[in-house]
């Protein structure tokens, strides 16, 4: 199972409107206010605690509506659709970014708008309808580039990319991924870098490149580790470890697998760690090191049952 990783857009609300629009004035104290929320909210998101990151969106979401601020609803609506998507509710998550796309057409910002559909191609990625998301990745890309957004048009390339990959179109899903990396070096964005890096692993990997692939799997986690960026960390050596696998180099495979299940824990993601450790016992099982897989199988037993 490859990892995807979708790019999203962590941009900054200012004084005069949403992602640098003109939508009229905004109160300065409370866009710092929501600003503030919204930046708690990205760092949880970045540490890997997404549902505290979710109740920073929220309580931005109702000062944003307490105050009748459209722009700033507008971007806490988008934020709460990501959450949504990360907790694997992409319906939920679609029904935030659309309303969040009807106040971007409201306010006539070109560049909330372009976000707004980035955002609902993912979802209708997620959610398997895959010509739903051609179509909103495809109006979001021509308004990135229309507004001059360098980084909303790789982030964009990104997820399309993914979709490409999705259907099988490997070699526009390299050219995307190819696009978005240039665009994102040269605005310096290593965040959105690593998410390219490894999304290129994948096509490498899927086509049998396998140096090729660990090579952009390590540059990858090298920029995640740089950026402290969890659990962006974790899908890598999740990443590295399946091609260890791959390549029977069953010692890197589980040393990969490992890190990754202790970083799982730390982040309390249950359902990743329980995935993780469920390959971990089988690379274990295939060297031969029984002792070690039943120290595993008891773990196992421990996150799967129930209190």
């Amino acid at each position: 199972m490859t990892i995807a990783r979708f790019s999203v857009l962590l941009l900054v609300l200012v004084a005069g409107g949403c992602f640098g629009g003109a939508v009229g004035p905004r109160l300065p104290t409370v866009a710092a206010q929501e600003q503030d929320l919204r930046d708690k909210g990205h760092h949880a998101l970045l540490s890997g605690d997404v549902a505290r990151a979710g109740q920073f969106f929220d309580e931005e979401r109702r000062l944003a509506e307490s105050f009748d601020d459209r722009a700033g609803l507008a971007g806490a609506l988008n934020d709460l659709g990501l959450v949504a998507g990360l907790l694997g509710n992409p319906g939920k998550a679609a029904e935030f970014h659309r309303r969040a796309h009807e106040i971007a057409l409201e306010l006539g910002d070109r560049a909330l708008i372009a976000d707004s559909l980035s955002y609902r191609g993912q979802a209708a990625h997620l959610m398997g309808d895959h010509a739903t998301a051609l179509a909103f990745y495809t109006q979001a890309l021509a308004l990135a580039r229309e507004v001059n957004d360098r980084r909303g048009e790789a982030a964009v390339l990104n997820n399309l990319g993914l979709l490409q990959q999705a259907k099988g179109e490997m070699d526009q899903a390299e050219q995307s991924f190819q696009r978005a990396l240039a665009l994102n070096t040269e605005k310096g964005e290593r965040r959105a870098m690593a998410s390219n890096l490894s999304n290129l692993g994948a096509v490498s990997e899927k086509r049998g490149h396998w140096p090729e692939a660990r090579g952009l799997y390590e540059r990858a986690l090298a920029l995640d580790k740089e950026m402290e960026l969890r659990p962006a960390i974790e899908a890598d050596l999740v990443s590295l470890g399946q091609l260890s696998e791959v390549e029977h180099r069953l010692d890197e495979a589980i040393s990969y697998y490992d890190r990754a299940y202790r970083g799982y824990r730390m982040l309390n993601q249950v359902p990743k760690a329980v995935d993780v450790l469920t390959r971990l016992i089988r690379v274990v099982k295939a060297a031969g090191q029984e002792p070690l897989a039943a120290a595993y199988q008891a773990e196992l037993k421990t996150l799967t049952t129930k209190p």
